[in-house]
């Protein structure tokens, strides 16, 4: 008797631990990503042969990936440009759409900062067909729960997006919080 009593409760002890383990485990399994780190290129490619594919060719469209989601695009969909007063740096506002390359979701952001150039550069001399103009986009995004969907359906949250241009090429770096 005293054998079985001890094996009983040595299965009861092990279904306990199995039990904690499971809910120990579950919530960190089950908890939404929180942040979004992303980093996308797109190219100009006026005279040259590269490609933003698979962007259409007629949208400003980069190409590259969000981390912990896979490969993406994204993409602007409205841009405006203001002058800022005393400034060589221009106001900016613009809506984006990130894009998963799996079809799994899409993060429909607002964004508003300045896009500012170094130097004189903003006042160069160069030529219109020139991939001078180097400049750095500094801007804060809105994640736009209504138009976001799949993944990011719901999805609430906020961060900071540099674009750097500079010749025939732009860098997209996104980092914030986005709850989903």
């Amino acid at each position: 008797m005293f054998k079985t009593h001890f094996r009983l409760a040595e299965l009861v002890l092990i279904a306990v631990a199995a039990l904690s383990l499971l809910v120990a485990v579950a919530p960190a399994r089950a908890r939404p990503r929180d942040s979004l780190t992303a980093t996308l290129t797109i190219h100009f490619p006026k005279g040259h042969p590269a490609s933003n594919a698979p962007c259409d060719p007629d949208a400003f469209c980069g190409v590259g990936a969000v981390a912990g989601d896979g490969p993406a695009t994204i993409s602007i969909l409205d841009e405006t440009f203001d002058e800022v007063p005393g400034s060589q740096c221009l106001a900016v506002t613009r809506i984006e759409r990130i894009d998963l390359l799996d079809g799994s979701g899409s993060l429909a952001l607002e964004s508003a900062g300045t896009f500012c150039r170094p130097g004189g550069s903003g006042n160069s001399h160069a030529s219109n067909s020139s991939y001078g103009f180097p400049g750095r986009f500094d801007l804060r995004f809105t994640v736009v729960a209504a138009d976001s969907s799949g993944i990011y359906a719901g999805a609430w949250g906020d961060g900071t997006e540099t674009m750097d241009v500079d010749g025939g090429s732009g860098v997209w770096h996104l980092d914030g919080v986005v709850h989903r």
